[in-house]
């Protein structure tokens, strides 16, 4: 979560909404798809929906207003810069513009002023208002009565006040560009299960049982977290940030793009407990956890480079602004996935880079994330459905074709850590794919078409999906047994990795619970398993692992 923008107000005690079921609608575009070269996918493969001439007409206004009045708005972001930098307005105008979608925010608390916060914010543009629902995954389906103590201890930083903030602006984000998108808010606070570590307490588990709860409802067509807590401050290290795993698979699986934020602090991380965003940051190069994942896209930041009358004047710049600036660099968990291979000679290194695209990050690339899952929720009306994960498309076809694929390069600025106490050289933009800025920024008029069009045509036994979802499987039979078959007398011994350190991971045998066990400092269980004692019959009996994000299975045959 980026902080810095978020707004103290007075806590509130429970607010509930539900959330209905998500039913598909007719989509209502008409968008030439440009074919891919070498490929078998064209515009021809993409049908045109039915165009919804009353939201046509209402956008058109919007666009005219925004256009008479740019002077007034030209320093408002997200905004009406954000339209004119990204080319959503054409979008628009051929009936794209997020029906029949929705977008999913990951959020730590809830704000029940949303709802007024976004009417306010339309009436200045004369946006739509959009269905917003909020639901409570975690926790038992609703908050607690009160911030939990370990949110509380974090202050203005990472309070559940400060969430307010963070949610108002990741709604504005993600509505301005799809603003007929349903908005999905998933409040989800944390320390449901134990109390857990500082950097938990800003990016908790609880946001990838959030994930999954999506994934396994299908609720969402893009994902948004606005985070950039740090691999370097987690305690557990490794084994506490690969744990959460299975909530980023589980999206991918499902086939629902997950965009995440690349941090503010440029090439360095906020420590857990700051007193302010880049208040209080490590001193070596760091990156956020759950943006280097391979399953997700990394949304870094630039600034639209436009005048005060909507101009364009040039490319876009790497967002940095004194010592905020966007977050980028090299994992130290997560090595260099196969779709970065193509720029390994650019990266120069064997782990995940990051970030793969930029956008509009003046408020913090929390704001870049959720403007990102806007253009995929319009990619998605166009597709009659989710784009899925889209590195693989991004890298291999997109990023390649640069301009003519909707990508706008960023080849100026840097990500410098630059602050009166600390300074830690970054990394600059420059011509093509860079470090700093991954492949640019988009023009969404091209990129939402052959977007599409690329994901249509991708191998399906390739594509990022299946690969998640075979790594997902991976992960739910990974339960270790010194023999599966127990004879007269013997006993096996079961070991299993992969939980959360020191979360409880309960043992059932045949769906009846046998023990509930406490992961160690690596995120490992161990258990003996005597059919004497435990007074199994002979026969084939299912061993299952359950545990907040992760429930792995395995069998075992006793004669």
């Amino acid at each position: 979560m980026e902080y810095g923008r978020a707004e103290n107000r007075n806590m509130t005690g429970t607010w509930t909404r539900v959330v209905l079921p998500l039913v598909a609608a007719t989509l209502i575009a008409s968008c030439s798809v440009a074919g891919v070269p070498g490929s078998q996918a064209s515009g021809n493969n993409v049908p045109p929906p039915q165009l919804n001439q009353d939201h046509i007409r209402t956008l058109t206004a919007v666009l005219d207003s925004m256009t008479r009045n740019y002077a007034q708005f030209a320093e408002s972001s997200p905004g009406p810069q954000d339209i004119v930098d990204y080319n959503i307005g054409e979008l628009w105008q051929k009936g794209i513009d997020g029906t029949g979608t929705t977008i999913a925010l990951i959020e730590g608390w809830d704000d029940p002023q949303i709802n007024d916060v976004i009417k306010a914010f339309d009436q200045k543009y004369g946006l739509p208002d959009p269905d917003i629902q909020t639901i409570y995954p975690s926790g038992g389906g609703h908050l607690p009565a009160q911030c939990p103590p370990g949110m509380v201890a974090l202050g203005s930083y990472g309070s559940c006040d400060a969430w307010k903030g963070e949610l108002e602006l990741d709604v504005q984000a993600a509505h301005l560009i799809a603003p007929y998108a349903k908005i999905l808010i998933t409040a989800t606070p944390a320390d449901s299960e134990i109390t857990d570590d500082a950097a938990s307490q800003v990016a908790p588990p609880e946001m990838m049982q959030a994930l999954e709860y999506i994934s396994r409802n299908h609720l969402a067509d893009a994902i948004s977290i606005s985070d950039g807590t740090g691999e370097s401050t987690y305690s557990y290290g490794k084994a506490e940030i690969t744990a959460q795993d299975p909530g980023l698979l589980s999206a991918a699986a499902a086939g629902i793009p997950v965009m995440a934020s690349t941090g503010d602090c440029g090439v360095v991380q906020n420590l857990p407990a700051a007193s302010s965003q880049c208040g209080n940051t490590g001193t070596t190069p760091d990156t956020a956890a759950w943006d280097d994942s391979p399953w997700v896209t990394a949304v870094g930041g630039s600034v639209p480079h436009v005048d005060t009358r909507g101009r364009r004047l040039g490319p876009d710049p790497v967002w940095h602004r004194g010592k905020l600036s966007a977050g980028a660099g090299y994992s130290s968990v997560y090595p260099r996935p196969a779709y970065q291979d193509r720029v390994a000679s650019i990266t120069r290194s064997t782990m995940r880079s990051v970030p793969d695209i930029t956008m509009d990050a003046q408020h913090g690339t929390s704001e870049a994330a959720p403007l990102f899952a806007g253009v995929l929720a319009l990619a998605a009306q166009l597709n009659r459905g989710s784009v899925g994960p889209i590195n693989n498309v991004l890298y291999d076809v997109l990023g390649p074709r640069g301009a003519h694929a909707g990508i706008a390069d960023v080849v100026a600025g840097n990500n410098s850590m630059t602050s009166p106490t600390v300074f830690v050289p970054g990394f600059p933009a420059t011509t093509g794919f860079d470090v700093a800025s991954g492949w640019g920024t988009i023009d969404a008029s091209s990129f939402v078409s052959d977007l599409v069009a690329a994901i249509r045509a991708q191998n399906g036994n390739d594509s990022l999906q299946r690969q998640a979802l075979d790594a997902l499987t991976r992960l739910q039979h990974s339960i270790q047994l010194t023999s599966t078959d127990i004879g007269p007398g013997d006993s096996t011994y079961l070991v299993a990795a992969g939980f959360l350190p020191y979360h409880p991971v309960k043992l059932d045998i045949d769906n009846h619970e046998v023990a509930t066990m406490t992961a160690n400092t690596l995120g490992s269980v161990s258990y003996i398993i005597d059919p004497a004692l435990l007074k199994l019959p002979r026969g084939r009996h299912t061993l299952t692992l359950t545990s907040m994000l992760l429930t792995a299975t395995t069998n075992v045959v006793t004669t």
